[in-house]
């Protein structure tokens, strides 16, 4: 055959077209094996140790949790016995006034004395000094 690309009076020859027939094989299929005992072991301690830890730093703060709100309950009764305090303390200063006291005492009966009382007062030593 000679010159065939560009010249248009030669025909190629067509090949006959083969029907294709389609090859029925099996596949086999391939199980793959479990994993062995070791490997089964070690993921088995891995998932036991790292809850272990989760558990133990759950507890942990609840722990700190717990402390936290009994400081707290704390701090609120320290600030009320406070403030109870400074109220006593202006009730105190309230019922140590000496004109107070004196008008309660003549209410309830003390006559002063009308000349000065003298009160002698001995020192006593106890050897320890």
């Amino acid at each position: 055959m000679g010159y065939v690309r560009g010249n248009l009076a030669v025909r190629p020859e067509r090949r006959p077209q083969v029907q294709e027939r389609y090859k029925e094989t099996t596949k086999k299929v391939v199980r793959k094996a479990s994993l062995p005992m070791r490997e089964k072991m070690l993921y088995l301690l891995t998932i036991v140790f790292c809850s272990a830890v989760a558990f133990m730093l759950i507890a942990r703060y609840a722990d700190i949790y717990t402390l936290n709100r009994e400081i707290q309950s704390s701090k609120r009764e320290v600030d009320k016995m406070a403030t109870e305090m400074g109220v006593l303390k202006v009730k105190q200063q309230q019922l140590s006034d000496w004109d107070r006291i004196r008008q309660v005492a003549e209410a309830n009966g003390l006559r002063l004395p009308d000349q000065p009382v003298e009160i002698h007062s001995f020192k006593v030593d106890s050897g320890n000094e």
